[in-house]
């Protein structure tokens, strides 16, 4: 009984020791935790727009004086805005920047200006530039004058209004904002009109002079005193026309390339058929002697369309047919500014058409 007297007094020491050591603890309530808001994220800056804001020219050698006229060989200068973002707009660092008039491409006039730049080099605080373009007339920009031709009022005139812009090849051209659209428009003025007269009254007179040398002289006839030829009218007619063509051309577009070589073989029919039929006329003359009889004349188109006693169907038709494709080739030259490239076909078929003429000379009276 003592033993669990003394045991009991022991251990509520213990405990009275152990709770006085302990440290003592308050209960605090639990905090709130506070958010702030999140600041707004503003939104990124929308991309920056290249426009063209102006178009102006000058004289090559003449850096002061600006116009709205534009003549061959002037510079003419684009006001481009915000440049860098046209630059990141270029496709490839080879991608050349061509000149645009009323939308279309004028295929080799182009610019320089970024030749010699990388897109990822091209570093600029400049918000607004200019671009130069030079206005070349020759066989390297002939595609671009081509399409600039078709822009004319009309066969004679020599002023084109366009708007011009500009962009890498393959792209849309750079946009011009309302406001600005009357300062990119111009005048392109591609000929002399004194030039242009000049050459029509030359050419003028030279129809007036095949005209009085075939009444007068014996140029188209098969022979001295004879019947007018249809193998001579057809060479003269094409070498009119060939010749007018060519110098419509070349007052025009200063390019004598548009003499190609549809044009020369045309010419080569017509000579081939000429000499072809000269031989038979001066065969058949040998062959008769004395007895040859020759055609008389019974004005010009049955001269020309007839066979000596009637009109002849091969002859009507090399006749038709070298009108259809002489109408062909002035509409052409005239609508394009340049001699058409005249394809194989035609050329095939004006060749069968001479051939069946000639084929049948030897049988006529």
């Amino acid at each position: 009984m003592k033993k669990l007297i003394i045991t009991l007094t022991l251990f509520i020491l213990a405990v009275n020791f152990a709770m006085a050591q302990a440290p003592a603890t308050t209960s605090t309530p639990a905090k709130t935790q506070i958010t702030t808001p999140a600041a707004p994220v503003n939104p990124p800056p929308a991309p920056k727009t290249p426009y063209i804001l102006a178009v102006q020219a000058r004289k090559l050698e003449n850096r002061d004086s600006l116009f709205k006229t534009i003549r061959v060989d002037d510079l003419i200068l684009l006001q481009l805005s915000n440049p860098k973002e046209f630059m990141d707009s270029r496709p490839t660092d080879a991608t050349k920047l061509t000149l645009y008039a009323d939308g279309i491409a004028l295929k080799g006039i182009t610019s320089d200006l970024f030749n010699s730049i990388r897109k990822d080099e091209f570093k600029t605080t400049d918000q607004v530039i200019w671009v130069t373009f030079r206005l070349k007339q020759d066989s390297s920009t002939k595609a671009a004058w081509d399409n600039l031709y078709k822009l004319a009022d009309s066969w004679h005139s020599n002023k084109l209004h366009v708007h011009l812009s500009m962009a890498w090849d393959g792209m849309m051209p750079v946009k011009t904002s309302s406001e600005n659209l009357a300062k990119t428009h111009v005048t392109i003025v591609y000929f002399k009109s004194g030039t242009f007269i000049a050459m029509s009254v030359l050419y003028l007179g030279l129809i007036i002079l095949i005209l009085y040398l075939a009444v007068r002289s014996d140029i188209l006839k098969e022979e001295p005193g004879g019947a007018y030829s249809l193998s001579q009218t057809q060479l003269a007619y094409w070498t009119v026309l060939i010749i007018g063509g060519f110098l419509y051309s070349l007052m025009l577009t200063n390019i004598p390339s548009t003499l190609n070589y549809s044009i020369l073989l045309l010419l080569g029919i017509s000579i081939t058929t000429n000499g072809t039929a000269t031989y038979i006329d001066y065969f058949k003359r040998s062959k008769a002697g004395t007895t040859y009889t020759p055609k008389k004349p019974k004005g010009f188109f049955n001269d020309i369309l007839g066979d000596g006693e009637s009109m002849n169907m091969q002859r009507f038709q090399i006749f038709a047919w070298n009108i259809v494709l002489g109408g062909y080739y002035i509409i052409f030259t005239i609508n394009n500014k340049t001699m058409p490239m005249i394809p194989d076909v035609l050329l095939t078929l004006a060749g069968i058409s001479s051939l069946g003429y000639v084929a049948s000379k030897p049988a006529e009276a």
